[in-house]
């Protein structure tokens, strides 16, 4: 199974600067904003494309939390989002697993190989199920609206990152931001601290290799 552990434990803000293959990257750790998980049932996807709709097979207790981006900048290189992370307590991970949706298995992956969400626009988030229910039964005319919305929030934002409330009565929202590489497929992973209790949950957008 693909893991970048390197990458992952950047979360754990013990790290500010990391070698890559582009040269010393500085990282810098931004709040995106704090994410409504109505049920507790989180997705992770392109906010535009939305193939996999499905929620992530761990649930975690109904809440708001932060979501955090650290944002990658080398020398000669533009601004990279490296990873993007829910963060639902502040004990550091001391083991990860790739997030999976229900019936998904990791057992037989090679050490390259992994299960990730597509993305086609250059943009990730993260949302709850009850928002992706929304999301499904919005009318033509009202996609193109929401997808105005979301394109037009990220570009006028200064860490290519948004908040976007879709149900104001409920708080509804989806925390958007850039996805390192803009297109590909990406992984997401499950951090847990020493009690085993879920802390992080980390999309790597592949942009240091591991």
């Amino acid at each position: 199974m693909y893991i970048n552990l390197d990458v992952l434990n950047i979360t754990n803000g013990n790290t500010s600067m990391i070698d890559t293959e582009f040269g010393r990257m500085n990282i810098e750790k931004i709040e995106a904003g704090k994410i409504k998980l109505a049920t507790g049932k989180i997705i992770a996807t392109d906010p535009i494309l939305m193939y996999d709709d499905e929620s992530y097979s761990v649930h975690v207790k109904p809440g708001e939390y932060p979501v955090f981006i650290y944002v990658g900048k080398t020398e000669n290189r533009k601004k990279q989002t490296v990873v993007a992370e829910i963060r639902f307590s502040d004990n550091d991970p001391v083991k990860w697993e790739m997030a999976l949706l229900a019936g998904e298995s990791s057992k037989g992956f090679g050490h390259d190989e992994f299960m990730g969400y597509e993305v086609e626009n250059g943009l990730g988030c993260f949302m709850d199920e009850s928002v992706m229910e929304i999301l499904d039964v919005m009318d033509e005319e009202e996609l193109e609206e929401y997808e105005n919305n979301i394109r037009n929030s990220v570009r006028n934002s200064e860490c290519s990152c948004a908040n976007v409330v879709i149900d104001k009565k409920k708080g509804s929202n989806i925390i958007i931001f850039a996805s390192g590489w803009n297109e590909g497929t990406f992984p997401t992973y499950y951090g847990f601290d020493s009690n085993n209790k879920l802390s992080r949950l980390v999309t790597d957008f592949m942009v240091i290799e591991a």
